[in-house]
């Protein structure tokens, strides 16, 4: 496949408005560590108290021994809630370490974002709203809108004590015009989102180090996920982000792994029963990616990895992939700048 072609196709699907939907692989490049180094920070820190915490959580470390990635590792498995508290903060602690670290570098104007050239590449059209659908705790879509001069909105009221508004109330304006806005639903929780000891819900920022006296509103993986996203602000999160999936005219996934079923079924039911375009950029597509797009991507689908000889690419005219070489076109960098963003 000719540079020239891969381009052409890929500026088709992001013509198309898309929704974006980011995951763990869109934040690794900004050292936000990945689901693999999760698995093993959450090994090494857990500890647990009495047998019932014990036993379970052997059963976890002997899954991520035999190989098991960590979703795969905590699904099916009955954790007893003090263990899945200890889950979730140790979990908050990992992330927002890096998240930290990356919104000091944004300060300093030391961190240059891709998302923020996409998010720019598609406001250059009449469209005033960008969504984006994530699985990811960290702030990384946050800060590239903020970098990018773009309002974010993630369901919750403007101010320092953020309390839920459902993203959709709220609307944005510059002067007589509506506000380009980058909405951001984030499915499993965000690292600035807190319960506090009396249930209320809030938004806060946030350092690296938790709030006294308040819960992370994360959603670990595992059983406990789908207990989650009956509460609030999840419900909210999930049901927004549903209604996008439900009606986007293209899909841009970056870094998305296609094991999430909160969002793996909505983007099978609109790719292949109602043709909708997508393209998937990763460095490493994973299996369920690679089925995903085997069997029920449709027609119009272009995915993006790596290849030691520039980037490996699969389409229907291709789909056990081609190499178009002397590029990273999977990266969103290179991405953004072959379509001209």
């Amino acid at each position: 496949m000719e540079l020239e072609t891969l381009a052409r196709l890929c500026q088709a699907c992001i013509q198309q408005s898309p929704v974006i939907v980011l995951g763990s692989g869109a934040s690794i490049p900004h050292g936000i560590r990945g689901m693999a180094d999760l698995a093993t920070w959450l090994r090494d820190a857990v500890t647990t108290d009495g047998d019932e915490e014990r036993d379970a959580w052997l059963l976890v470390r002997t899954a991520l021994a035999h190989g098991e990635h960590l979703e795969a590792a905590l699904d099916s498995k009955q954790l007893p809630q003090s263990l899945v508290i200890k889950i979730v903060r140790a979990t908050w602690d990992f992330i927002a370490q890096d998240d930290y670290a990356l919104f000091k570098s944004a300060i300093r104007s030391e961190t240059d974002f891709p998302l923020k050239s996409l998010f720019h590449g598609l406001f250059r059209s009449t469209n005033r709203s960008i969504h984006v659908v994530t699985t990811n705790y960290d702030r990384v879509a946050e800060y590239a809108s903020d970098s990018g001069g773009y309002i974010h909105s993630t369901g919750f009221l403007p101010g320092y004590l953020r309390r839920a508004d459902g993203a959709e109330n709220l609307l944005f304006k510059q002067g007589n015009q509506p506000a380009r806005t980058v909405s951001i639903w984030k499915v499993h929780g965000s690292l600035d989102w807190f319960i506090d000891p009396s249930g209320g819900v809030l938004s806060l920022p946030m350092t690296s180090e938790l709030p006294e006296g308040l819960t992370p509103l994360i959603v670990t993986p595992g059983v406990s996920k789908y207990q989650r996203t009956h509460d609030e602000p999840f419900r909210s999160a999930i049901q927004g982000a549903d209604r996008i999936l439900q009606s986007a005219s293209a899909f841009v996934c970056l870094g998305y792994g296609f094991r999430d079923s909160h969002i793996h079924p909505k983007l099978m039911n609109r790719c292949r029963v109602h043709d909708v375009p997508i393209l998937v950029a990763a460095q490493t597509l994973t299996r369920e990616a690679k089925d995903f797009l085997r069997n029920n991507a449709g027609r119009h689908y272009l995915a993006l990895e790596h290849d030691v000889a520039g980037t490996k690419v699969f389409n229907r005219d291709h789909p056990d992939g081609v190499v178009v070489p002397g590029g990273s076109y999977w990266n969103l960098s290179e991405l953004n700048k072959m379509v001209g963003f």
